[in-house]
C-alpha cells in the first residue's frame, strides 16, 4: 500500500501546483496590465471650432462633463465643421468632432468621408442674420449690393449663407468677409460703424456674440419669412420659431415672433472609434442638453434625427436600449480596466485550464517511465541473484531501491503499478535472503 508519506506528498504537490498556477496567473495579469494598452481609450481629441465660437465653448463643457465621467478630453481649436471633417479623414483614431447637419462636402471632393459616422444630434445650431437697423432688409434677397460677413470658410454660417444667396440669385452681388466670433464687441462695432451691413452667425442664444448683437440698439434681427422654403430646399436645415420676448422679456427681445433656420450639431467620428465611447459621449450630451433647444422647440437631445452621416451602430444601440453594462454603474476609467482585465483573464484562464488537464497526463508519463526504470533494476538484481552474486551486495542494492521508492511521489493512476513494484521488491528480498 502507498504510505502516509506518499499521501502527504500528493497533498503537498497539489498545494504547490495551485500556488504556482495562482502566482503565474497574477504575474501574467499584472504584467499585461502594465505592458498591454487597454482597447478602450483613456483620452479622446474633440475637434470643435474657432476659439470663442459656440462649438469651442460647447467643447469645453463636454471636456468638463466627460472628465468627471472618467474620459479625458483634449479640446482642439479648428476652423469649423468642414475643417473637422478634413481632420477626421487624416487622423481618425480616438477623435470626435462637432459638425453641423449642413456640410458642403460636395465643394471639397478630396475629403474622405466613407468611414465617418454620426453618433447623433446633440442640439440646434441656429443661423442668425443681424443687420443695421437703418437699412431696409426684409428678406435675404434685400441683401444684394451690401457688405456681409460670416464666421469664415468651413463654418455652418458660411456654408448656409452662400447657399441662401445662390438660391436667391444674388451670390455675385454681395461682398462676403469673415468675422472673429471670439470678439463680440468688434463685430458689433463693425455693424454700428457701417463697415458691415449685415452678419450671418450661428450658435446658442446664450453665446456672448449673439447676446451682444441682440442687445445692440442699432442692430436688428431678421425673421426669415421664407424659412420653410429654405428648409425644404437645403438638406439638413430646419425651421426654428423664436416667440416674442423669449430671449429677454424685460427688453422684449425679439420684439415680435421671429422665424429662424438652423442645423443640428452632430457628434461625428470614424467608424473605428471604440464602441464604449459612444454611450459616454451621448450620456454627456444628455447631461448638457444644448441650451438653444429650449428657446425654439421642445425636442429631446441627443437624438438620432437630422444627421450629417449614417448613424453609428453603438449609437443606434444607445438610442434603442440606453446605457447598458458596467458604464451605467461605474466611472469610465474603472470599467475600462475591468474590461481590459476580462479581456486578459479569459484567455489566461483557458490556458490554465488546458495546463491543468495536461499536468496529470505529464506526471503519469513521467511516473510510468520512472517505474519502468525501477522494474528493470529489480529484474537485473533478480538475474544477478540467479547467477550467484554475493548476497550482501544484492541486499544492499535492494535496500537502496527500497529507501528510494518508499517516499516517492506516485500519481493515483499509477498506484496499482507502484504497489506491484513494492511487492516484487519484497518478494525478491525474501528469495535473496533464503538462498
Amino acid at each position: 500500500m502507498i504510505g502516509r508519506s506518499s499521501h502527504s506528498q500528493q497533498k503537498g504537490f497539489k498545494a504547490a501546483s495551485f500556488t504556482l498556477v495562482t502566482v503565474a496567473l497574477l504575474a501574467v495579469m499584472f504584467m499585461s496590465l502594465l505592458l498591454i494598452k487597454p482597447a478602450m481609450p483613456d483620452r479622446v481629441r474633440l475637434l470643435t471650432g474657432p476659439a470663442g465660437s459656440p462649438y469651442h465653448e460647447l467643447g469645453l463643457r463636454y471636456a468638463d462633463t466627460l472628465g468627471r465621467r472618467g474620459l479625458g478630453v483634449d479640446v482642439v481649436v479648428t476652423n469649423g465643421g468642414l475643417d473637422n471633417i478634413q481632420r477626421l479623414g487624416d487622423e481618425p483614431d480616438n477623435v470626435v468632432a462637432f459638425a453641423a447637419s449642413v456640410i458642403n462636402i460636395a465643394a471639397s471632393p478630396e475629403l474622405r468621408t466613407e468611414h465617418l459616422v454620426s453618433y447623433g444630434s446633440i442640439g440646434f445650431s441656429p443661423l442668425w442674420l443681424f443687420y443695421r437697423s437703418d437699412l431696409h432688409i426684409n428678406r435675404v434677397a434685400d441683401l444684394a449690393g451690401h457688405r456681409l460677413a460670416t464666421a469664415g470658410d468651413g463654418t455652418m454660417s458660411d456654408t448656409v449663407t452662400r447657399k441662401l444667396l445662390e438660391l436667391h440669385g444674388i451670390a455675385d452681388q454681395v461682398e462676403i468677409a469673415s468675422v472673429d466670433q471670439a470678439n463680440p464687441d468688434k463685430v458689433s462695432d463693425a455693424l454700428t460703424a457701417g463697415r458691415l451691413d449685415a452678419v450671418f452667425v450661428s450658435g446658442s442664444p446664450l453665446s456672448k456674440l449673439i447676446q451682444r448683437l441682440l442687445h445692440t440698439d442699432s442692430v436688428s434681427l431678421l425673421s426669415f419669412s421664407q424659412a420653410a422654403a429654405y428648409a425644404a430646399r437645403l438638406s439638413g436645415l430646419t425651421t426654428l420659431d423664436a416667440p416674442e420676448g423669449v430671449f429677454d422679456l424685460a427688453r422684449n427681445i425679439p420684439p415680435g415672433d421671429s422665424r429662424l433656420v438652423g442645423a443640428t450639431t452632430n457628434l461625428v467620428a470614424s467608424d473605428s472609434l471604440h464602441p464604449a465611447v459612444a454611450p459616454l459621449m451621448l450620456g454627456a450630451a444628455a447631461d448638457i442638453r444644448e441650451e438653444s433647444s429650449a428657446f425654439f422647440r421642445d425636442e429631446a437631445f441627443p437624438s438620432d434625427g437630422n444627421l450629417a452621416f449614417p448613424l453609428a451602430k453603438p449609437a443606434r444601440r444607445y438610442f434603442q436600449q440606453g446605457e447598458t453594462g458596467l458604464s451605467q454603474y461605474l466611472p469610465y476609467n474603472v470599467s475600462r480596466y475591468l474590461n481590459h482585465l476580462g479581456f486578459l483573464v479569459l484567455p489566461i484562464l483557458t490556458v490554465v485550464a488546458v495546463l491543468l488537464k495536461l499536468i496529470p497526463t505529464g506526471l503519469k508519463i513521467i511516473g510510468k517511465l520512472r517505474l519502468t526504470s525501477l522494474y528493470r533494476q529489480l529484474e537485473q538484481i533478480d538475474r544477478s541473484n540467479a547467477a550467484g552474486q554475493k548476497q550482501t551486495e544484492l541486499l544492499a542494492d535492494l535496500d537502496r531501491l527500497d529507501a528510494t521508492t518508499a517516499t516517492m511521489f506516485v500519481p493515483r493512476t499509477l498506484a496499482p503499478d507502484y504497489v506491484n513494484f513494492r511487492q516484487f521488491l519484497h518478494d525478491l528480498r525474501e528469495r535473496v535472503q533464503s538462498r
